[in-house]
């Protein structure tokens, strides 16, 4: 939660800004609340830039592996966080057969300790990877310490599940001299 006068972090049911003294202004949206928190996170853990969409996902660039974004349900579930990767390989028919990449995908899930890839049959032929966990009693927030320990361990598990995809698909298509 930040102060709207002077933008200073606050803890979430401050009655006064810390920092400048300003009374805080009626209860703050719970859903902005929650994709802030998401936002400061993965800015100061990851640090990645992370914006806010109106929907209150948050998006985030990953210099290896392109765009990703957390989806969050602060009305229905404020205590699950799934971190996506969409489709990280679009078009995955030209490479190998739906098959084979299921093949692969089942064989990258059952190694993963977090991530899950997912194949989708659709116009792109896409794969996506993403990591979903529950980080609270139902209907509560996380508490933003355990949030700050998890998520690079969420990141580096879907880093891990697509290189794992990758090497898995280029033993099916090696490279041609």
């Amino acid at each position: 939660m930040f102060c709207e006068n002077c933008s200073a972090t606050m803890r979430d049911g401050s009655q006064f800004c810390p920092s400048c003294g300003t009374k805080v202004a009626g209860k703050a949206d719970p859903k902005r609340q929650l994709a802030e928190l998401y936002q400061r996170v993965v800015q100061d853990e990851l640090g990645l830039l992370a914006t806010i969409e109106e929907d209150g996902d948050v998006l985030f660039e990953h210099p290896d592996l392109g765009g990703l974004f957390i989806s969050l349900n602060a009305e229905k579930d404020p205590e699950c966080m799934r971190l996506m990767l969409p489709a990280f390989v679009v078009d995955a028919t030209r490479w190998a057969s739906l098959e084979d990449l299921i093949r692969i995908c089942n064989r990258v899930n059952v190694k993963a300790k977090l991530a899950t890839l997912t194949v989708h049959e659709d116009a792109n032929d896409s794969v996506t990877a993403s990591v979903g966990l529950v980080l609270a009693a139902p209907d509560t927030s996380p508490d933003e310490a355990l949030l700050r320990g998890v998520i690079s361990r969420a990141m580096s598990s879907i880093k891990a599940a697509v290189e794992k995809f990758s090497d898995e698909l280029q033993k099916l298509n090696p490279p041609t001299a």
